[in-house]
């Protein structure tokens, strides 16, 4: 199986649901980039009402006017 965020390869893991928990949850990590899937985390992401193109990204305002070039320049 391939990583929907690397393609890198994906691995079945058993970890426990909390801590102090005896439950166990089947979950899928991705060996290069270390993204986690499991059944909770899919059904979020599935009804989340964020298109999938603008997940993860963050518009940020510059806190100084002038960009890191002009800053360097004089």
């Amino acid at each position: 199986m391939a990583c929907h965020r690397c393609g890198g390869l994906i691995v079945k893991e058993s970890v426990y649901d909390r801590e102090g928990s005896s439950q166990l949850v089947l979950m899928d990590r991705c060996l290069q980039c270390g993204n986690i899937e499991d059944p909770v985390s899919a059904r979020n992401r599935s009804q989340s009402p964020v298109p999938p193109s603008q997940k993860g990204k963050v518009r940020r305002v510059p806190e100084h006017p002038r960009t890191p070039l002009e800053m360097a320049e004089g």
